[in-house]
Formats: C-alpha cells, sequence, structure tokens
C-alpha cells in the first residue's frame, strides 16, 4: 500500500548531519525533530471543563481527521470501521470494600476470575460488547454486588454503592458512615467520573487514566500520515563480529554514574563493531492511531545470534498474562497466551546493554533512566530504579498467539499519584516464520480496510509504539495481538519502558 507524502530525502538529511559531524569533530546522537517539534503535537488542544471548582483548563489529545493521515484536506476521507469489536473494559471500585470482579460465561456456570479490585482501586482487561462482568464481596463469592454489560463506546465501568439514585436521604446516610480517608477516596472518584464525562464529550475518548494524571515526561514521536520517517542517529553501533566469551561479562549493576560514555568515548567492545562512526536508525510510520513505527536493522545479525545463544540454558516457562492472579478458589488456567518465554536482565552482558542504550537513543530517552542509578543521577525521580523492565525473550512455536490485548493496566491508579504504566513498547524480531506469527494492531485507524494493520516479522526489525496519548491518557487503540504461527516458529524480545516511573 502506497501513500503519497512530501518530505525531504531522509539521505540528504543524513549527509548534513554527517558533514556537521565531520566539521564538529565529533558524533553525537541526533535526529530529525527539535524539541519544539517533539512539544507541539497539533493533535493536543485546550478543553476548558467546570466540576464546580471553576472554570480549569487540560491539553486533551483529540484525534486528528483520517484524512490527514493521507495527507489529504479533512472530510475526505471516512475512517473504515474495524472488522474486531473488541475494546477496553476499565472497572472501578467506589467503596470501602475489596471485591472482587468475574467474567460472566452466561452459560449457568462459574464466573471466571479476573481480579480483586481493593478499596478506591481499579481493574481491568480487553472485553467484546455484549460481555458481561459482576463483582461479589471479597469473602463470598456467590453474592452479586453490582452486574455490567460491555456496551462500547463505554469503557469506564463504576461500582458504586454510596450514592443512591433517586434518595438523597440514603446517600448522604452512606457519606456519613465514611471515615474522612474513605470520604477523601471517594470524593477523588466522583470528580474523575466528572471530568471523564467532560474528557469524553471533547475528544469521543474515554478517560482511562485517573484525573489528574499528567502528561507523559518522555518524547512521543509525531505520526502525523502513513509513511513518514524520522531518523535517530546513535554512537551505539552494530555488533558485526561476535567477542570472544571471556571478553564478555556480567555488569555490575551498582556502577551507577560509572557507567555513563561521553560521547567522544569508545563504546562498549567497540573493536568488535562497525567502524561507522555512528549508526542511524529510522522511523517509519505504520499507524498514525495507534502510533506505530518500524525500525529495520534495528539489530544486527550478530546480535540476534548473540540474543538467540543466550537462550541456551536458560529455562522457558509458559508466559502469564499481566493481572491474571486473582487469588480465588476458582483461578483457572487462561487461554489469552499460549507462548513460552524467560527475561534477560540489560546487565547481562556488554551486548544487552547496548541494545538498551540504543534503544534509549532510539526513544530520545537518557540511557541513565534505564538502569539503577546513583543518588545523584535524576534525583528528581524520586526514585533511582530503571523505568524499564528487562528484555522478555518470547518463543511461538505452531499454533500459538496472545490474543489482542493492551500493555497497560488499571491496577494502582488511586494509591499512586503518579500513576505509572508502561508508556513504549519496543518488538525486536529475531527469525521469520515460514508463515503467520504477525504483530496485529486491529483496530488501527485508517480509511481503506476494515482488517487490522499485519506487521510482518523481519530478523533484526524492531516495532515501535506508544501505549499512552499526548495528554496522559492510556490509548485504547493501542489494542494489539500476536497472531498465530502457521509454519515454523517465532522468536521475539519485548522491551517495555514505563511513565514516569517503573512499578511492578
Amino acid at each position: 500500500m502506497e501513500h503519497r507524502h512530501r518530505r525531504t530525502s531522509i539521505t540528504t538529511l543524513l549527509l548534513v548531519c554527517l558533514l556537521l559531524h565531520l566539521h564538529l569533530g565529533s558524533v553525537k546522537a541526533d535526529c530529525s525533530l527539535t524539541d519544539d517539534d517533539f512539544n507541539s503535537d497539533p493533535a493536543l488542544q485546550t478543553m476548558t471543563f467546570d466540576m464546580g471548582y471553576g472554570p480549569q483548563e487540560f491539553r486533551a489529545y483529540v484525534q486528528p481527521d483520517v484524512s490527514t493521515f493521507y495527507q489529504e484536506p479533512p472530510g475526505s476521507k471516512t475512517p473504515m470501521k474495524p472488522l474486531h469489536v473488541g475494546w477496553a473494559a476499565k472497572f472501578i471500585n467506589m467503596s470501602p470494600r475489596p471485591v472482587r470482579l468475574f467474567w460472566d460465561p452466561r452459560n449457568g456456570g462459574q464466573g471466571s476470575p479476573i481480579t480483586v479490585l481493593r478499596p478506591f482501586e481499579s481493574g481491568g482487561t480487553a472485553s467484546f460488547p455484549s460481555h458481561e462482568f459482576y463483582v461479589t464481596p471479597y469473602d463470598d463469592e456467590d453474592t452479586i454486588l453490582h452486574r455490567w454489560s460491555i456496551s462500547p463506546p463505554q469503557a469506564v465501568y463504576y461500582y458504586d454503592p454510596i450514592t443512591v439514585p433517586n434518595d438523597e436521604e440514603a446517600t448522604q446516610t452512606n457519606l456519613d458512615n465514611l471515615t474522612p480517608d474513605e470520604f477523601e477516596g471517594y470524593r477523588r472518584h466522583v470528580d474523575n467520573r466528572d471530568f471523564g464525562r467532560h474528557y469524553f464529550n471533547f475528544t469521543g475518548r474515554e478517560y482511562l487514566s485517573m484525573y489528574p494524571r499528567n502528561a507523559p515526561s518522555h518524547k512521543l514521536w509525531r505520526a502525523d500520515f502513513f509513511g513518514q520517517e524520522h531518523w535517530v542517529t546513535t554512537r551505539e553501533t552494530h555488533f558485526v563480529e561476535m567477542p570472544n566469551e571471556e571478553e564478555l561479562s556480567p555488569i555490575d549493576p551498582k556502577m551507577g554514574r560509572k557507567r555513563v560514555l561521553r560521547e567522544d568515548e569508545p563504546r562498549l567492545l567497540h573493536q568488535y563493531r562497525t567502524q561507522e562512526p555512528y549508526l542511524n536508525m529510522t522511523l517509519k510510520v505504520l499507524s498514525c492511531a495507534p502510533r506505530a513505527f518500524e525500525i529495520s536493522n534495528f539489530l544486527s545479525p550478530t546480535e540476534v545470534d548473540h540474543i538467540m545463544y543466550l537462550t541456551t540454558g536458560m529455562k522457558l516457562h509458559r508466559s502469564t498474562t499481566a493481572g491474571s492472579e486473582s487469588g480465588t478458589k476458582r483461578d483457572q488456567t487462561r487461554n489469552t497466551r499460549t507462548s513460552l518465554n524467560t527475561w534477560v536482565y540489560r546487565e547481562k552482558d556488554q551486548i544487552i546493554d547496548t541494545i538498551y542504550r540504543r534503544a534509549a537513543d532510539l526513544l530520545r530517552i537518557d540511557e541513565a533512566l534505564m538502569r539503577p542509578r546513583s543518588k545523584e543521577e535524576f534525583p528528581r525521580m524520586g526514585t533511582s530504579g530503571s523505568i524499564a523492565e528487562a528484555l522478555q525473550l518470547v518463543h511461538y512455536d505452531v499454533g500459538q498467539e496472545y490474543t489482542a490485548h493492551h500493555d497497560f493496566g488499571y491496577d494502582g491508579m488511586f494509591e499512586n499519584p503518579k500513576q505509572p504504566q508502561r508508556f513504549a513498547t519496543l518488538l525486536l524480531y529475531l527469525n521469520e516464520p515460514e508463515e503467520g506469527g504477525e504483530t496485529e494492531f486491529p483496530r488501527w485507524v485508517n480509511a481503506e480496510t476494515r482488517n487490522g494493520l499485519k506487521v510482518q516479522p523481519e530478523i533484526g526489525k524492531a516495532v515501535l509504539f506508544y501505549s499512552q496519548l499526548g495528554d496522559g491518557n492510556m490509548d485504547d487503540w493501542s489494542h494489539h495481538a500476536a497472531l498465530p504461527v502457521k509454519v515454523g516458529e517465532k522468536w521475539l524480545m519485548n522491551l517495555w519502558v514505563w511513565d514516569p516511573v517503573y512499578h511492578s
């Protein structure tokens, strides 16, 4: 599928960049966008609202007209309705008592446990229209307190036993029975629900975060039109030869700022890398909503071989689905994910460390944020922990898949004011299945097809997409799936980066 777009030649931009670097006598990581370009997202618009405290303003994400994704005048194209009708479903417990959340199979059988909703906390899952859920007391799974039927575009559902419809006296009695802390928790959710109505009326989207949540502290690459390209240079060039085993060694995570490499300083094991002073990474827009990009040759064949070698002796185990442990007597095996996986930490060796540094440059994030830090490094973060998870190595055999899901979660939004969430996902493909195994974005916004956007695995290629919007809301459109492998097998790695901090 080809899209017409006008852009300055990437080759020309790189030539100019190289000449500048040669003139300056050093190579510095650079990119095709300025800070102003990152900060001037036209999709962010000022929303004015009043929740009873006087007029307020909020910079909200408003999805651009689909015509602009083709560089056509607004209104000239119509978005296609996707065949996939899945949807986010978030459930909020507005009571001071924990409750259990279940999915109802509606066949007379027992409900499937989803999670425990702690007082004033939330939980959720990817769901479909007409699916039904219910909550029970924590210690009584047979008494149903409230029931919902999923009805898009609604994605946020409230369990509110405090407000009694059409009965102010009963409502006041319930409020009087709350402790001061419980009343404050309830009030925050009332405000959040009110803000959600204003947000939906302004943007057409549900607010999946909890108001107020700050906009992302990290940069988001622009995805203005299909085929748009950005470039990034990095000193973290490709390994083209495998170092001797005795030269590869674990890195002490306590080194902190001693791991910082100056721009003019040789890279780790530089003698085994390409002799080019920098590596160019080109991001090509695959989807504008959600924002998804492909980066060819992010990994070299040598790096891919090394990652595959690391699996030797690592016991692979069945993948878990986030939020699947409910601690109930009716826990059961869930079949949304059937792959196998293990974890590889940045400190494993110098090659894995290089991949993290390269990813940091791609994301325009200081590499120090993606490792344990010394106290003097980024003290404003309030933590010395990495915002990046360990690399998750995943293997899919024939027939194995991961059905459509989101990488963000819902738990902890109330108790943690920072509301830490997965911000960006970087998929690194390690092989090419003979057939199947594509990464699919089933709800991508476009004007040509109702089918999902399928990304074919290619050795060394990376795919970047964001789970958050520019206003701090979660992106429901970031729904994605690993389609079943039909012939062969599939190997890849996931790198998840959080904003503003990592919370396990």
